[in-house]
């Protein structure tokens, strides 16, 4: 099931490649690691682009986001599902 606007739209966001890569990065670090999520603001839902791993001497720049994203930290184990949700076939 997809993401569901205030609208009652559901909105989807193919991303099979990043789930792939996250289910390998758990299966190696566990689903406890932080790590840092590009949320790209859709509406009123929030779509996850992206993920990288936290490194305090090579922080993320404002180069890297697009337009409208914003970090937010969470452990893989909740950036998973989130995943799996949005990629979701309508």
């Amino acid at each position: 099931m997809a993401f569901v606007d205030s609208d009652g739209r559901n909105i989807s966001f193919e991303c099979s490649v990043l789930i792939d890569e996250l289910k390998q990065d758990i299966a190696i670090m566990g689903e406890d690691r932080v790590v840092a999520v590009w949320c790209k603001p859709y509406g009123n839902v929030t779509l996850y682009t992206n993920y990288d791993f936290i490194d305090d001497e090579n922080p993320i720049t404002e180069q890297e986001l697009k337009d409208g994203e914003h970090i937010a930290n969470m452990t893989m184990g909740a950036l998973l599902p989130l995943l799996e949700k949005q990629n979701a076939i309508l």
